[in-house]
């Protein structure tokens, strides 16, 4: 559970040896943890089965808030979400996920709904061997408004000895 409190809430869930962090983070360049987040979203993707249209915004680097200044430590943050499809058709793509992520060493952390007009129906999921995080959302109410919200966020990485995550988008 400590992971997914630094990848939901940040990088700063337990001390340890001065870096603010519970867990030592693994040593990954920008460009090999946007592409972890790539292959990662992709098998999201094919797992919800939906025919629909995928929003097309890549993945993000974003602070890891042990290191504000990101000098090393930096986190991927890759939201997408699929539209026109029925709020039903969605909904199925959403319980493949919750049915077929485990087997594939996701943990379900928390399901239920969200605290909104339409109590969208929400699941964190949590793999710790790829380093992610995954919150889904079936947002909207009606098959015109609904889409299917994937929020990808990884733990904190260290970008090798001389690099630097700062200027990275």
């Amino acid at each position: 559970m400590l992971l997914l409190t630094s990848l939901v809430m940040g990088c700063s869930a337990v001390l340890d040896s001065g870096n603010g962090l519970d867990y030592t983070p693994s040593v990954k360049s920008v460009a090999g943890a946007r592409s972890d987040a790539e292959e990662v979203s992709s098998r999201l993707f094919d797992i919800i089965s939906v025919q629909g249209e995928a929003s097309e915004p890549g993945p993000g680097v974003t602070e890891c808030e042990a290191d504000p200044e990101m000098e090393r430590l930096y986190k991927i943050n890759h939201p997408w979400s699929i539209t026109g499809a029925s709020r039903e058709t969605l909904r199925e793509g959403m319980d493949r996920l919750r049915e077929q992520l485990p087997a594939e060493g996701w943990e379900v952390i928390e399901e239920g709904e969200a605290n909104n007009a339409n109590s969208s129906p929400v699941i964190l999921f949590e793999n710790r061997d790829v380093e992610f995080a995954a919150h889904v959302m079936l947002r909207g109410k009606t098959d015109e408004d609904s889409l299917l919200h994937v929020s990808l966020v990884s733990a904190c990485f260290s970008t090798p000895e001389g690099e630097s995550p700062s200027g990275s988008y």
